[in-house]
């Protein structure tokens, strides 16, 4: 972590018994602002999650409620008002088969995951899909093409696109400004009186010269008790010094429900006076990714952790934060103790509370660490650029968290690389925007420099991932959302196709499928004909299954010609023909 330098002139000291007077915010917003009986139910069992809304995820925060159908796919899913079908997504990833309904109250309701729509929405779909010569695909349907009323059947639950096991996502999006509302502010009641548990909490140096524990690092201290009235495991009291923040490990659970959830509302106190707050209420798309900036990066990337920081970095833009003092940020120096307080409460009003203490020295125990070796020192708030005879590198203003002494080393961590590997910055520095990246690509043969990409390396996973490139005058840019190690490679393998049950005999079948793979570039488009004629394949990306269902409305029974068309980013193209009867 950097030292955001806007913030050490103005550090509250709090240890010295400054008057402050914080805004405050109610602890729960349920008020007549959300309407608590028009929204029915989506399903008709009653609702167990397996995760809900503000949970921290890859990148993001979970903007709904997962809730569980059993652990099979296909049960009824129901407008949960009157409305209109306002938006239909399809995709291989994300939300997969997704439906948007638009309510005259000002929410639109979302749901993801589907296995397929009721028949009306799937006609609408389809009809655009052969239009277009797509399976992906994003319709907006106006007012009266596809009406509800609440209780109509809209589709069927399933797990397509990104899921990883059979639920439904569901949302509540304010329709005009589209930001994401906990739905459980509409009065969706769950079985919940399990207080949150507090795992561990963490105390974080903030400049370059604070200690905790006579070191320069954070410190990770785990709870004996992790609910109710938690305690430490330690009795061995933290000594901090110089600029300091905290962090917290929680998590919540529901009635009869094995799975860990996310919080609701996190309240830290030190010397009795809040420094800091969250609440889980609403959310912004256009910040979410944010999200790498709220937890201890590093940390959630390695483990996944449910880790929340009780501190606010300069560039991080999220609305969630309240009472926030001096941004979370305190100053240790006065060889006093300080009392901490950290309560977690959930929605239902479940509440953890954990008492600890901070001892904090009255001067600094080692000596202040050597300038960190850098190539440049970049302001968060400003364009930053470097260049030499290898690498080019644009980072957008706004798109770090906070200033960042820049690195930049040559390797060879990605093997074979043209011109070798460079480590652009540290891979745990998140990144809201991302940057781009230019490569010198003057090594990389003629004959394959319309093949060549921009490759990093993710530690984390241990495989390359493509950013894919546009080359230009003997150099390749990308734009990455990461930093960390970058190489070029070139793409010469066309993508695989494997038949799973394709036969020249089809009498009597409803569908065949295969797989498809790509090994760097990955998959850019899929062809599917009959005959000649473009055919509706579904693609599940996470399992790289292709099917088809036979459609007697648009297939007569009798021989056919099948081919099968298979195009990565570079163009490496695989072809796969054979006929069959139907």
């Amino acid at each position: 972590m950097n030292l955001p330098l806007k913030i050490v002139g103005t550090i509250l000291l709090i240890c010295m018994g400054a008057s402050v007077t914080i805004p405050q915010r109610p602890l729960n917003p349920q008020t007549d602002e959300f309407p608590k009986d028009y929204f029915a139910s989506p399903l008709n069992i009653p609702l167990n999650l397996s995760g809900n809304f503000g949970e921290l995820r890859t990148n993001h925060f979970h903007a709904g409620l997962d809730i569980k159908t059993e652990q099979r796919e296909g049960l009824p899913v129901f407008a949960v008002a009157e409305g209109y079908v306002s938006r239909i997504k399809v995709s291989p990833f994300g939300y997969g088969y997704a439906l948007y309904i638009t309510h005259p109250n000002g929410y639109t309701s979302v749901y993801g995951h589907l296995l397929r729509y009721s028949p009306a929405v799937d006609q609408y779909t389809k009809r655009e899909q052969y239009k277009q010569k797509t399976f992906s695909i994003d319709l907006f349907p106006q007012p009266g093409d596809l009406p509800v009323l609440q209780g109509d059947q809209i589709g069927w639950s399933g797990n397509s696109g990104g899921s990883g096991g059979p639920h439904l996502h569901f949302e509540i999006r304010e329709t005009e400004s589209e930001k994401v509302v906990n739905p459980l502010l509409f009065g969706f009641k769950l079985a919940d009186h399990i207080p949150p548990a507090i795992h561990s909490i963490w105390i974080i140096p903030m400049s370059d010269s604070a200690e905790v524990n006579r070191a320069h690092l954070p410190v990770s201290l785990a709870t004996k008790k992790a609910s109710g009235n938690a305690t430490l495991a330690s009795p061995k009291t933290p000594v901090v010094y110089g600029d300091v923040a905290f962090a917290v490990q929680t998590s919540d659970a529901l009635d009869g429900n094995g799975n860990r959830c996310g919080i609701y509302r996190i309240e830290l106190y030190i010397d009795s006076v809040q420094i800091y707050g969250q609440r889980m209420d609403r959310l912004d798309f256009t910040t979410n990714r944010a999200m790498n900036a709220h937890t201890i990066y590093e940390h959630f990337k390695k483990n996944r952790s449910q880790l929340h920081g009780s501190y606010r970095l300069p560039g991080n833009p999220l609305d969630i934060y309240d009472n926030l003092v001096n941004d979370g940020v305190i100053r240790l120096g006065d060889g006093k103790m300080h009392k901490g307080v950290y309560k977690i409460i959930d929605f239902e009003g479940n509440t953890t509370t954990l008492l600890f203490n901070v001892l904090a020295a009255a001067k600094a125990g080692l000596p202040l660490p050597k300038p960190k070796e850098s190539l440049a020192y970049w302001d968060w708030e400003k364009e930053n650029r470097f260049e030499n005879e290898s690498v080019k590198v644009v980072v957008p203003a706004y798109s770090l968290y906070e200033d960042l002494y820049f690195t930049l080393r040559k390797g060879n961590q990605i093997k074979g690389g043209y011109g070798g590997s460079f480590q652009i910055a540290d891979a745990y520095e998140p990144m809201h925007a991302g940057f781009d990246v230019s490569l010198n690509a003057s090594m990389v043969p003629e004959r394959l420099k319309e093949k060549a990409v921009v490759v990093r390396f993710d530690q984390d996973k241990g495989r390359l991932v493509s950013e894919g490139g546009i080359l230009k005058d003997n150099w390749i840019t990308a734009h990455s959302g990461y930093f960390g190690w970058f190489s070029i490679l070139a793409d010469t393998i066309a993508p695989t196709i494997t038949a799973q049950d394709f036969a020249s005999d089809m009498r009597g079948r409803s569908s065949f499928s295969f797989r498809i793979s790509d090994g760097l570039s990955g998959i850019d488009q899929i062809i599917p004909s009959i005959d000649g004629n473009w055919i509706l394949m579904e693609y599940d990306a996470k399992s790289a299954r292709l099917t088809y269902y036979f459609d007697s409305a648009r297939l007569q029974r009798g021989h056919h010609e099948f081919e099968l068309r298979v195009l990565d980013e570079r163009k490496n193209e695989t072809i796969y023909k054979k006929s069959f009867d139907w």
